[in-house]
C-alpha cells in the first residue's frame, strides 16, 4: 500500500490555515449550482455541508494513510446518500475534484507543489470504491 501522499496531503491542509472558515458552505453551494436536481434533497445543507465536507477530507486522508475503515467510510456514504437520491459515483467525482480545487484555490501560493494531485489520486481511489459497491456497478466510474 502506498502512502507516501498522506504527508503532502496533511501539509496542504496546513496551507489552508483560517482560509478553511466557510470552505463547507463554498463547496456545497457550489455542487448545487453544479448539480440544481440534488437541491430539494438536503432538507438541511447547513448539517449536510459540514459534514459531507469533513467527512470527505477524513476518507482522503484516511486512503492515503492506508486506514482499515475507509470502506466502511464509502459504504456509509453510499447507504446515507441513497436515502436522498440515487447519487453515482460520476456525483462523488464531481464532488471530491470541486473539493480539491476549492482548497487549492484558497490557499492560494501557499498550497504545496504536487497537493492537488495527491489529493486527486486519492479521489480517484474513493470514486472507484464507490464504483465497486454492488448497488453502483452499473454506472461508469469516470467518462
Amino acid at each position: 500500500m502506498d502512502t507516501s501522499d498522506a504527508p503532502l496531503m496533511e501539509a496542504s491542509l496546513a496551507s489552508l490555515g483560517d482560509r478553511h472558515d466557510g470552505m463547507a458552505a463554498e463547496l456545497f453551494d457550489r455542487f448545487i449550482a453544479d448539480h440544481p436536481h440534488y437541491a430539494p434533497v438536503f432538507l438541511n445543507p447547513e448539517a449536510a455541508r459540514e459534514r459531507m465536507t469533513r467527512e470527505t477530507l477524513e476518507a482522503m486522508l484516511g486512503l492515503a494513510a492506508g486506514e482499515y475503515w475507509v470502506d466502511h467510510a464509502v459504504t456509509n456514504f453510499i447507504d446515507l446518500h441513497h436515502n436522498y437520491a440515487d447519487f453515482t459515483p460520476h456525483d462523488y467525482a464531481a464532488w471530491f475534484a470541486l473539493v480539491v480545487e476549492t482548497m487549492a484555490a484558497r490557499a492560494g501560493a501557499d498550497w504545496p507543489d504536487d497537493a492537488s494531485a495527491a489529493w486527486q489520486r486519492q479521489a480517484d481511489g474513493l470514486v472507484a470504491k464507490v464504483g465497486a459497491v454492488a448497488r453502483n456497478r452499473e454506472v461508469p466510474v469516470r467518462a
